[in-house]
């Protein structure tokens, strides 16, 4: 079994995590979870890919 302090530091990511990237992993993740049958799971994987647009066009000048 793996236990917390075995668990190693985790290295920051070179790519840059963007809105686009983000959203399509929730999609992603959206899709697998209406496939496996959780139906309020994934409705609410898509809003939340829907907020990240959101947000950001909030934070632009």
């Amino acid at each position: 079994m793996l236990h917390i302090g075995q668990i190693g530091p985790v290295e920051p990511s070179a790519t840059p995590v963007t809105e686009l990237i983000l959203s399509d992993r929730l999609i992603a993740l959206a899709k697998e979870a209406e496939r496996a049958g959780f139906q309020v799971a994934a409705e609410q994987l898509v809003r939340l890919a829907c907020d990240v647009f959101d947000e950001a066009g909030s934070r632009r000048p």
